[in-house]
């Protein structure tokens, strides 16, 4: 089984999508529920022949009876977006999201977090949904990082928003990156001002680069308060920056 998984996967790495079709359905046959998700993925996504939405839900629903955690989560989406033909049914979801992240699924606990969150198919609790979101964000979950961030921003807890937003800035993503732009200068003492500056210009350089709306703006704006000198400073921090992996979520 792990042979046709891994075969499976050389194959979608050098580009051959038929041949990873045909390891993965192989492997599946023969019970391995991880290759029948990413058959799933991949039918879904018209990689190697033509999209197949209602072999894709099957599929899901396949290996979610299998209890893989990230099929689980994807059979909570159809349910709450209404995809594929499947009626919009957000108890459902949130029972394929329970069972997803009682596995430590950190996308279904960011999925159930937004459900209790809105109250949406579940009972409205916004503690219980920071616990899960927080759950989320221990696996690098930068939606559920961004979240709490947020959260603890609007209650004025500015040592916690500072934390989220940083290891979402450092995971790479355009929404930490800015809002610790914004942090920074908020933070700044005047003793500090102006290595905050060089620091906030890295921030939007490279929220502006992943394409964060507001970035570019805010950049001009303080570009224009800093002298030659610095600006080359931060552009070099901008391009020595290696952000760790970033998981988007989903």
């Amino acid at each position: 089984m792990a042979d046709g998984l891994d075969d499976g996967r050389r194959a979608f790495a050098a580009g051959d999508h038929s041949a990873a079709r045909g390891y993965f359905a192989e492997a599946f046959e023969d019970g391995n529920a991880e290759a029948g998700f990413l058959l799933a993925r991949m039918l879904e996504g018209a990689l190697g022949g033509a999209a197949d939405e209602k072999a894709a839900l099957a599929l899901y629903r396949k290996t979610a009876e299998a209890s893989f955690a990230p099929a689980l989560n994807r059979m909570g989406l159809v349910y709450w977006r209404g995809e594929a033909g499947v009626a919009r049914d957000p108890q459902a979801a949130a029972v394929f999201f329970e069972h997803a992240a009682v596995q430590g699924d950190a996308n279904a606990a960011f999925n159930l977090g937004k459900l209790y969150l809105d109250g949406d198919g579940v009972e409205k609790d916004r503690t219980r949904a920071a616990t899960l979101f927080r759950v989320a964000a221990e696996g690098d979950h930068v939606l559920a990082l961004n979240t709490l961030g947020g959260m603890a921003r609007d209650h004025g807890q500015r040592q916690q928003e500072r934390r989220y937003f940083e290891r979402s800035a450092a995971l790479g993503n355009a929404v930490g990156l800015f809002e610790m732009a914004r942090i920074t200068l908020r933070d700044a003492t005047q003793e500090t001002h102006d290595s905050v500056r060089i620091d906030a210009h890295v921030y939007l350089n490279l929220a502006g680069a992943r394409g964060h709306p507001g970035a570019g703006e805010a950049l001009q704006a303080l570009t224009a308060t800093m002298d030659a000198d610095d600006i080359a400073r931060a552009q070099e921090k901008a391009r020595n920056f290696r952000g760790t992996r970033e998981s988007q979520g989903g």
